[in-house]
C-alpha cells in the first residue's frame, strides 16, 4: 500500500510534462461542395390555386368529405365511402344502387348528364320525410346541391377531367355437361372422381359437350349466351400452353331455341344452353389428361377465354376429361 502511494505523485508529473511538449493543431474542414440548387431563385411562393367547386376534386373536397365522410357515416361505415376521392367516385358514377326508393325507379347512384334519374341527386333534394333528405344529420347549401347539379350535368368527370364509361362484365362459363351422342344418351359429365376434378370418358365413343357460356348487363344481372360471338374451344393436354391447339367451332343454337339442360352443380333445376360441340374419344390418347378452353366476344368485341391462365387451377381440371 505504501508503494502506491509513493509511485503515483511520479506518474502524474510525468503525464503533466508529457502534455504541456504537445503542439497545438489547429484541424482545418475542407469546403462543401458547391449546390447547384443554392442559386436557384424559387421567386415567391406561388398562390393556391382556386378549387372548381362543380368539379369532383371540388365536391369531394368541399362537400362530400366535411358532410358526408364523417364518423358513424359514410366513412366505411355505409355504401358510398367517402373517405378517398377515388374510392367515393368508384362508388358513386354507374354504381347500382344497394338502397333504392319503394318503387325501384333508380338503377345507379350518378347517371352522367341526368340528374333526374341519379340516386344521388335525388337524395339531396328529395322531400320524401320518409326517405329522408341527405346529409342525414346535416344540410347542404343551396350552391352546394348546386355544385353537385352542375358536375352531374357536365358528365360527372373525375378528377382527371375523364368522361365515365358504362361497366362492361366479361363473359361467363357456368360449366359443362357431356353425353353419349347427344342429350338424349346417358350423361357423362358426372363421371369424376370428385366435383372438379377431369370427365371420364369411354373409349372410341361420339361424346356431345355443352358449355353453360353466359354475359352480364351493366348490372350484373344475367343474360343468356345467345349474344355472344366468336365461340370456340381449344383442346389441349398441357394446362397451361394452348398456342398449337387447333380453335374448334362451337353451334350456337338460336337465341329463341335454347337447350334447357341441367344446371351443373345443381341438385335440380335447369338453365339455357346456346353452345354445344361433338367430339370422338378415338382421337385422343387413353390416359391423358385434355384441358378445354373456351373463346367468347361479347358486345364490345373483346375476347375472353374462359378459364384463362390467371384462374384458379380447379377450373382447369374441371373443364377437363380423360379417355378411360
Amino acid at each position: 500500500m505504501k508503494k502506491i502511494i509513493f509511485l503515483l505523485p511520479v506518474i502524474v508529473l510525468v503525464f503533466f510534462f508529457a502534455h504541456s511538449c504537445k503542439k497545438d493543431v489547429t484541424r482545418v474542414e475542407p469546403d462543401a461542395p458547391n449546390n447547384p440548387y443554392d442559386n436557384v431563385d424559387y421567386g415567391n411562393n406561388p398562390d393556391l390555386i382556386p378549387i372548381d367547386t362543380s368539379s369532383y376534386l371540388g365536391l369531394h373536397t368541399l362537400i362530400f368529405s366535411q358532410k358526408c365522410g364523417v364518423p358513424a357515416c359514410h366513412d366505411g361505415a355505409f355504401e358510398p365511402d367517402f373517405r378517398t376521392i377515388e374510392g367515393s367516385y368508384n362508388q358513386l358514377v354507374y354504381h347500382t344502387v344497394v338502397k333504392n326508393n319503394p318503387t325501384g325507379d333508380f338503377t345507379y347512384r350518378v347517371i352522367p348528364n341526368n340528374t333526374t334519374d341519379s340516386w344521388l341527386y335525388e337524395r339531396i333534394t328529395t322531400g320524401d320525410p320518409i326517405l329522408g333528405k341527405m346529409p342525414l344529420y346535416d344540410v347542404l347549401a343551396p350552391w352546394q346541391i348546386k355544385a353537385v347539379e352542375t358536375w352531374i350535368n357536365n358528365g360527372a368527370k373525375d378528377i382527371f377531367n375523364n368522361s365515365p364509361s358504362l361497366p362492361n362484365y366479361e363473359p361467363s362459363t357456368g360449366g359443362v355437361l357431356a353425353y353419349v351422342n347427344n342429350t338424349s344418351g346417358a350423361r357423362l359429365d358426372t363421371i369424376r372422381d370428385n366435383q372438379i376434378s377431369p370427365i371420364k370418358l369411354p373409349q372410341n365413343t361420339n361424346v356431345e359437350l355443352w358449355f353453360l357460356l353466359y354475359d352480364s348487363d351493366n348490372t350484373g344481372s344475367f343474360i343468356p349466351g345467345a349474344l355472344l360471338t366468336h365461340n370456340k374451344i381449344k383442346i389441349s393436354d398441357h394446362p397451361y400452353d394452348f398456342t398449337a391447339s387447333t380453335e374448334l367451332n362451337l353451334t350456337k343454337l338460336s337465341a329463341t331455341a335454347p337447350e334447357w339442360l341441367p344446371i351443373p352443380f345443381a341438385a335440380t333445376g335447369t338453365a339455357p344452353f346456346y353452345h354445344k360441340i361433338s367430339i370422338n374419344t378415338a382421337n385422343y390418347t387413353s390416359g391423358k389428361t385434355y384441358y378445354i378452353r373456351q373463346y367468347v366476344k361479347d358486345v364490345s368485341g373483346v375476347l375472353t377465354e374462359l378459364p384463362e391462365n390467371g384462374s384458379p387451377f380447379y377450373l382447369f381440371t374441371y373443364f377437363a376429361f380423360i379417355v378411360q
